[in-house]
């Protein structure tokens, strides 16, 4: 028998993991923690622990002696020290990307609400007049542009090729011979920039990719441009981000990811008309909420079964 810690649920509902490895035999104990130090105090005899966004560094690490695995309810690995996990001899399983679907429909939707002016649209409604809407571009006249071309990019170009008139993607880790067809590959991101009238986000947090989105590179897209983040919420410099809205120099933004999480409840990003924020949801679905849940633990039942055969 193995004592799994469930760290932080991330909002999800763990009780179809607990009863995964309740059933093979492991002690589950579902904690809420907001602080890491407070895994050292409630989780010491973990040999496993699930985790969604409570970052686990060194110290955690070195304080816990029967930690052999660590798995996670998201795909990114942001937050686990992975050099201090891999020192320790400690399993580290994040999840398949089992929301593609979800997170490119998300992203999908952020850009036809701002390019449809749908916002602008409900507010017209009091006075029924649709001249108080910014007059919306004609899709099919658009390029979108997508930073990072992975499994999330890929499926969200399914979805728009009908829709727009050019798709272009910059990606230098994806060989040739995996670029989806109909979307033209440029090898440097001022270019893609520079064409982008949509420019959706799909990359890791990495210190090469941080505020990848800033004052600097806003200046190189097009007037009335539009930005999307459902990757990581570092990609973006929300104060330059918020000053090019309010300018009129971008259309506006949708961002499912900010940077910190969760923002202050004052913080302008929020409240601003012409920018729509959703709370890290784009991968939330029926589907996802129960498949999230039992893949992570399945992760940590094998990591386990590794460890033991060792």
């Amino acid at each position: 028998m193995a004592r799994i810690y469930v760290t932080d649920t991330g909002g999800l509902d763990f009780t179809v993991g607990v009863d995964h490895l309740s059933a093979a035999g492991h002690e589950v104990t579902v904690l809420e923690l907001t602080d890491s130090a407070d895994v050292v105090e409630q989780a010491a005899d973990a040999d496993a622990l699930l985790v969604s966004f409570l970052p686990i560094d060194t110290t955690v690490i070195a304080a816990l002696p029967n930690l052999r695995a660590i798995a996670t309810t998201t795909v990114g690995l942001d937050q686990i020290d992975l050099a201090a996990a891999r020192d320790a001899g400690i399993d580290v399983r994040p999840l398949p990307n089992l929301a593609s679907e979800e997170v490119a429909t998300h992203a999908l939707a952020g850009i036809l609400a701002l390019l449809r002016e749908l916002g602008a649209g409900q507010q017209a409604t009091a006075g029924w007049d649709f001249r108080a809407i910014p007059a919306p571009p004609r899709i099919s006249e658009l390029t979108l542009a997508l930073y990072g071309m992975g499994r999330i990019a890929q499926a969200l170009v399914e979805r728009a090729r009908p829709l727009f008139g050019r798709i272009v993607g910059f990606d230098p880790h994806l060989p040739a011979e995996q670029w989806p067809a109909g979307v033209d590959r440029v090898d440097d991101p001022a270019a893609l920039f520079a064409v982008a009238d949509v420019l959706s986000l799909h990359t890791p947090a990495t210190p090469e990719t941080r505020h990848a989105v800033d004052a600097r590179t806003i200046e190189l897209l097009p007037p009335g441009a539009i930005v999307v983040n459902v990757a990581r919420g570092e990609v973006v410099d929300h104060v330059a981000l918020l000053a090019a809205v309010d300018s009129g120099r971008l259309r506006g933004a949708f961002l499912d990811v900010l940077d910190p999480e969760p923002p202050s409840p004052d913080d302008p990003i929020l409240h601003h008309p012409r920018v729509i924020v959703t709370p890290h949801a784009a991968f939330y679905s029926t589907t996802t909420a129960r498949s999230y849940v039992l893949a992570a633990a399945q992760n940590a039942a094998d990591a386990l079964g590794v460890a033991a055969a060792r």
